[in-house]
């Protein structure tokens, strides 16, 4: 099976970042009207949101450096 080239999984964490975002914002409007606290509802999906952003462009990350062959990750060195 052929793995996507970079600019694909590039396409897809572009996508899917601003998706993303749009759901955390509706998480916290929903739990702000829940009754939940600024804080909670504020930082709950903020601090989601970076880990799902984060293990996604990690994940994209590796797929594209497994791709080249190499196993160096990109840098270089």
């Amino acid at each position: 099976m052929r793995r996507p080239a970079p600019g694909v999984l590039l396409g897809v964490l572009v996508v899917a970042v601003p998706v993303l975002v749009a759901g955390a914002g509706l998480a916290a409007f929903a739990l702000l009207r829940a009754g939940y606290g600024l804080l909670v509802s504020g930082g709950l999906p903020l601090v989601a949101l970076l880990a799902v952003v984060g293990a996604l462009g990690a994940a994209l990350g590796r797929a594209a450096s497994r791709r080249r062959g190499d196993g160096s990750g990109g840098d270089g060195v």
